[in-house]
């Protein structure tokens, strides 16, 4: 079974993209905070925001959380 990514590594990889949760948060005009809970809860709005960001599906970041379609 897959797990989810770690917080730090969504981070991380924010960070390699010249990101991080304040810039993902502001474009969604959300507190970054929220953006930070989203990293570790199913919360779909924000889950969404990070893998746009990303460039990656989101149930590949949260294979917990969604199924291959995407899907809750």
């Amino acid at each position: 079974m897959a797990i989810n990514w770690s917080k730090q590594k969504i981070l991380f990889e924010l960070r390699q993209r010249g990101l991080n949760a304040a810039t993902v948060a502001a474009k969604a005009r959300i507190s970054r905070y929220t953006v930070y809970g989203g990293m570790e809860r199913p919360y779909p709005k924000v889950n969404d925001l990070i893998a746009e960001a990303l460039g990656v599906p989101r149930q590949i970041i949260w294979p917990q959380f969604y199924d291959a379609d995407g899907r809750s």
